[in-house]
């Protein structure tokens, strides 16, 4: 799985993504997204997981003032020979993006903490219902 690498009191990962642009539709934001943050050209594929997001209602020590959100998380897939690596203009604190073995998510810290989901889905191939964060096992972080 292709994920970006965080330096940020001690080493984390996110998925890569973020919010759409004014007229975007979601499979051009995904696209975008995925090319901005790892140089990466990818195929929208299916849509895996739904997670939500509140910050009164959260399963680890974030920031309260993040912002209520919905995250849509999608099957993607490399093409074109697309070779992923650090932007030009990282994210700050990023540090890496990197492929981390499936098996191997529970061994790292994943933010939000959705290892268990993504191997099911993986698993099963099957869309998973709603994941609201604040019914995840807790991050101290």
């Amino acid at each position: 799985m292709l994920l970006v690498e965080y330096q940020d009191n001690g080493t984390h990962y996110n998925l890569p993504g973020g919010g759409l642009e004014p007229g975007e539709t979601i499979v051009d934001g995904v696209i975008r997204e995925a090319f901005e943050e790892t140089n990466a050209e990818v195929a929208v594929g299916n849509l895996a997981l739904t997670y939500e997001f509140d910050s009164h209602k959260q399963s680890g020590d974030y920031s309260e003032n993040e912002s209520h959100g919905l995250h849509l998380i999608f099957e993607c897939t490399l093409i074109n020979h697309s070779i992923p690596r650090l932007p030009h203009n990282p994210d700050l604190h990023q540090v890496a993006v990197k492929w981390i073995p499936i098996n191997e998510l529970e061994f790292i810290l994943l933010i939000p903490n959705i290892s268990k989901q993504i191997k099911e889905y993986v698993k099963y191939r099957e869309s998973i219902s709603l994941i609201e964060d604040h019914q995840l096992e807790r991050l101290n972080i």
